[in-house]
């Protein structure tokens, strides 16, 4: 429960306009208040230029505090692994932005093709049916009238009974493929018939009570699983000097917020770094003039990371498990898409 209610706080803080359309409908008016808190929130954060100013120097302490530690246990690799996983984590993060952009691009190829081969495959079917099922149907009509489906059945039977007399490989197939669709059918004609016993109005209550309890599901799963990879960053800075798989667990925790701030920011310039089509995507998608909440969360991951590296200045502690440590990565690249698609969803329901 406590993992929802930090993804459901982090959610509304991050998304104050869409907190506030989404209250203006039908059982969601709660959210009126949390939307007006959220929006006061942003407009009472420091300025970004400030935030900025404070990554740098909560950065900057976070790699006095690697050298510290690595000069304190006599261990000079830590420094080492914190500052190249610190630089590879916040640009390498970037190349899956590059990946998705790629991924769009490939999916739209591969749908372009089957639209194509879909197409064709309607043209041959529409000419099969001008030119040979609709005059076979007529011809029979014709001749049978109101009895033309006993001649298609013959033309059936007559059809599996050459292909059996042949002992075709595929004569029990078919037979069983339409013993199937026999069922099947019986079934939906079942079906439907029970259906059509109950009263129309059951239906429609049971399927708006059905959407509702949905609709509170999936939110509590999002909030859910938004919580989660917000607590395991948090988990990540407690670990951060603990041995050198936590020291590798901070300087990914840092490196995945820089990179995230300077996604949705472009601080620094980092469009300029995007290829041209990357860039024009990002600018339309993602870009925030004022990413205050994103910049606050990098400063409090940085800041977390920087206590939890000198935390084992005196004694150092026991560094995380390789399960922690996979679970951590995961967690992380998965942070990547979900705090894109929350700056998506907040440009959308900002403009």
């Amino acid at each position: 429960m406590a993992v929802i209610v930090v993804g459901a706080v982090f959610l509304i803080a991050s998304l104050p306009d869409g907190t506030k359309l989404l209250a203006k409908r039908a059982g969601w008016s709660w959210l009126a208040r949390p939307g007006e808190a959220s929006a006061a929130l942003k407009a009472a954060l420091p300025p970004v230029t400030s935030l900025l100013t404070w990554i740098g120097y909560a950065v900057a302490a976070y790699v006095l505090a690697l050298m510290l530690l690595s000069w304190r246990h006599k261990r000079p690799r830590l420094v080492l692994w914190g500052l190249g996983v610190l630089v590879a984590s916040t640009f390498v993060l970037h190349g899956l932005t590059w990946f998705f952009v790629f991924v769009r691009f490939i999916v739209k190829i591969i749908g372009s093709v089957i639209g194509f081969v879909v197409s064709v495959v309607g043209w041959v079917v529409t000419l099969l049916n001008d030119y040979l099922i609709r005059p076979f149907v007529g011809l029979f009509e014709f001749l049978l009238g109101g009895f033309a489906w006993i001649g298609a059945a013959l033309v059936v039977l007559v059809v599996l009974g050459t292909a059996y007399e042949a002992r075709a490989r595929w004569a029990k197939g078919v037979a069983l493929v339409l013993g199937v669709a026999a069922v099947l059918v019986g079934v939906v004609v079942g079906v439907r018939w029970l259906i059509g016993l109950v009263p129309e109005g059951f239906w429609r209550e049971g399927a708006s009570i059905g959407a509702l309890v949905f609709g509170w599901l999936f939110a509590a799963g999002v909030c859910a699983g938004v919580g989660r990879l917000f607590l395991d960053q948090i988990r990540s800075g407690a670990h951060a000097g603990s041995g050198r798989r936590g020291v590798v667990m901070g300087a990914i925790a840092v490196g995945s917020t820089l990179a995230v701030l300077m996604l949705v920011g472009n601080v620094h310039g980092a469009y300029a770094l995007y290829p041209a089509h990357v860039e024009a995507w990002a600018r339309a998608v993602l870009l925030s003039d004022a990413p205050k909440l994103d910049a606050t969360v990098t400063l409090l991951v940085v800041g977390l990371c920087v206590l939890g590296v000198l935390r084992n200045l005196g004694r150092m502690r026991d560094e995380p498990s390789t399960e922690e440590f996979r679970r951590s990565l995961v967690f992380t690249i998965i942070g990547v898409y979900v705090a894109g698609g929350i700056a998506a969803l907040d440009k959308e329901t900002s403009d």
